[in-house]
C-alpha cells in the first residue's frame, strides 16, 4: 500500500545550514550592516533593534526597506520580506561547536504566479546565499558573482 503523500504547504519554507563558528558570529553576520554586505548584499543598512531600519540592495539593483519585526541577540532576527506580508525568521541554535542556522520564511501568497516566483525563487536565492554565508564564516571566500550581467535576472544562482 502507498504512503499517503503529505499536502505541500506553499505559504512556507524552511532551510538550514549548519556553520562552524560559535551562534553570536552567526547572528552578527546577519545583524551587522558591514559583514552582511560582505555574503549577501551590496548595500545594507540594519539598525538590530525592533523597528530599526532594514535595508537591502542587491546586484541586479532590487531594493528592500523595511523594519525590523523582532530581533533577541545571538538567538533570532524577524523582518518582512516585501510588502505583501512575507515574512523571513531567522534562528541560531548552538550545535555541537558550531550553528544550526534556520531560515524560515512565511505567510507567502499562494497563488500560481507566487508560487514560482516567491517559493521557487526565494528558496533558490535563499539556498545559496546560506551556503555563502557558510563559505564566508568558515573560509572567507564569498562566492558571490560582482557581474551584473551574471545575476539572478538572467538565472545565475551565485548573485
Amino acid at each position: 500500500m502507498a504512503a499517503k503523500s503529505k499536502k505541500h504547504d506553499w505559504s512556507q519554507f524552511v532551510l538550514r545550514v549548519y556553520i562552524n563558528a560559535k551562534p553570536e558570529k552567526v547572528f552578527k553576520a546577519w545583524t551587522d550592516d558591514k559583514v552582511v554586505s560582505k555574503w549577501f548584499t551590496q548595500k545594507t543598512v540594519i539598525e538590530p533593534r525592533k523597528g530599526g531600519r532594514l535595508y537591502f540592495e542587491w546586484l541586479a539593483g532590487d531594493k528592500l526597506e523595511t523594519k525590523v519585526k523582532q530581533i533577541l541577540k545571538d538567538k533570532k532576527f524577524i523582518f518582512p520580506f516585501g510588502n505583501d506580508g512575507t515574512e523571513v525568521s531567522v534562528t541560531f541554535k548552538k550545535d555541537g561547536k558550531g550553528t544550526l542556522c534556520e531560515l524560515k520564511q512565511y505567510n507567502m501568497k499562494t497563488d500560481p504566479e507566487s508560487k514560482w516566483s516567491m517559493h521557487k525563487g526565494c528558496t533558490q536565492g535563499w539556498t545559496f546565499f546560506l551556503t555563502n554565508l557558510k563559505s564566508y564564516l568558515e573560509h572567507g571566500i564569498d562566492l558571490r558573482s560582482n557581474d551584473v550581467k551574471r545575476s539572478y535576472r538572467d538565472d545565475y544562482v551565485n548573485s
